[in-house]
């Protein structure tokens, strides 16, 4: 097949302002899905940033909980009810909730999330947090995410200088004791993690006979399926339990299916194959259209329609390697920008690259492919 594209070459390249046309739309189509799958990916990194490194064997929710990130609390006594079965080491409790953070430099107010902890078990992996856990056994005390947004304040750098930083969080002055990188997300630009008794303080909650996440660890060598089932048996209806990978995956379904803003980059990537749909099919159908006493005569000489159908959908799969090439050098550029600008986990990977290629080969070959029917009106007899 690959011997038609000299041919297809030719016929493509013969309207410089044609081929140009059809290689910006492939080019602007490239960038444009690039850019909403990387959000879409950023929108699930971030949702899922918490639940993927959970550090437990099963994990305790509410069955109001729909997504990790709006968590409903639970009673306190069901994490003494699990500690019951035999094959059950700890259960962890893990408080999640958004606070005001005000700039020490400059007085800004944004929203963060707070997460609450005991001060001997870190409940999720983050850069440095179980070696500085310890430090917010002290009253009004934490630990700041340095991977929030630069509107937080230089924090993570005055603390790696060693200089003394302290904030107000929902109106409470809190000291700084270390810095951690979780990452900022959708839902907030920062994140503070501290012990439980600090984390009730600042939401004014002196006593608390809730929680919103029950991490259990197992004992070594238990049976982490038959105790998931014994403890559904256990709890009924009044709790849900899960296992981490399993927390991820409806996290994955909640913002696929449910979220609006799962739907809108979803929707953005497809309008980004349409554009480049219409514009690669109207330039072949046009080319086509203009070229159509030369197809009859090749016909007229014994050159199949296969044969032609070949040169034409060799002639998308140009336009398709001309504007990947160069739209994906945008797409990453623009993505160090969106990182920089937003501090979401945008990131290049070759998985990505993979499915905008076959994206954009699928959309231009579709495009090839409806064009030729034009090409099978091409009747010698007929046009001359």
């Amino acid at each position: 097949m690959l011997r038609h594209l000299p041919i297809a070459w030719l016929q493509l390249t013969h309207s410089k302002a044609k081929f140009t046309v059809a290689v910006t739309g492939v080019v602007v189509a490239v960038l444009l899905m690039w850019m909403q799958l990387g959000f879409l990916d950023a929108l699930y990194r971030s949702a899922t940033s918490i639940a993927r490194h959970l550090r437990g064997d099963l994990v305790l929710f509410s069955p109001n909980t729909k997504t990790f990130m709006q968590l409903e609390p639970f009673a306190k006594r069901h994490i003494a009810r699990a500690l019951g079965h035999e094959d059950v080491a700890n259960v962890d409790a893990l408080y999640v909730g958004m606070a005001m953070w005000k700039n020490p430099w400059n007085g800004e107010k944004r929203r963060l999330f707070v997460f609450g902890m005991e001060p001997d078990y870190a409940t999720f992996e983050a850069e440095g947090l179980a070696e500085q856990l310890s430090s917010t056994l002290a009253p009004d005390v934490g630990i700041f995410d340095a991977a929030s947004r630069p509107e937080f304040g230089p924090v993570g750098t005055a603390i790696r200088n060693g200089e003394p930083v302290a904030a107000e969080i929902n109106g409470r002055l809190i000291r700084i004791t270390g810095v951690t990188n979780i990452g900022a997300g959708f839902q907030a630009d920062g994140n503070f993690v501290t012990s439980t008794a600090n984390y009730l303080r600042i939401m004014n909650e002196p006593r608390s006979s809730t929680v919103h996440v029950g991490l259990i660890r197992l004992k070594p060598g238990a049976d982490r399926a038959q105790v998931q089932r014994d403890l559904i048996q256990l709890y009924g209806n009044e709790i849900t339990v899960m296992t981490t990978q399993e927390v991820v995956e409806r996290e994955y379904s909640f913002l696929t299916r449910t979220a609006p803003i799962g739907f809108v980059f979803t929707m953005g990537t497809i309008v980004g194959c349409v554009i480049g749909f219409a514009i690669v099919y109207q330039v072949l159908y046009t080319d086509i259209s203009n070229h159509l006493p030369q197809f009859a005569t090749l016909k007229a000489m014994g050159y199949t329609d296969r044969y032609l159908a070949a040169v034409i959908v060799q002639e998308a799969l140009i336009l398709a390697a001309c504007g990947f090439i160069p739209g994906s050098i945008l797409g990453m550029v623009l993505f160090a920008v969106a990182k920089a600008a937003t501090m979401l986990p945008m990131y290049v990977t070759m998985d990505r690259a993979v499915q905008v290629f076959l994206l954009t080969f699928a959309m231009c070959t579709v495009s090839g492919l409806l064009a030729m029917r034009r090409l099978r009106a091409a009747d010698p007899a007929e046009i001359f």
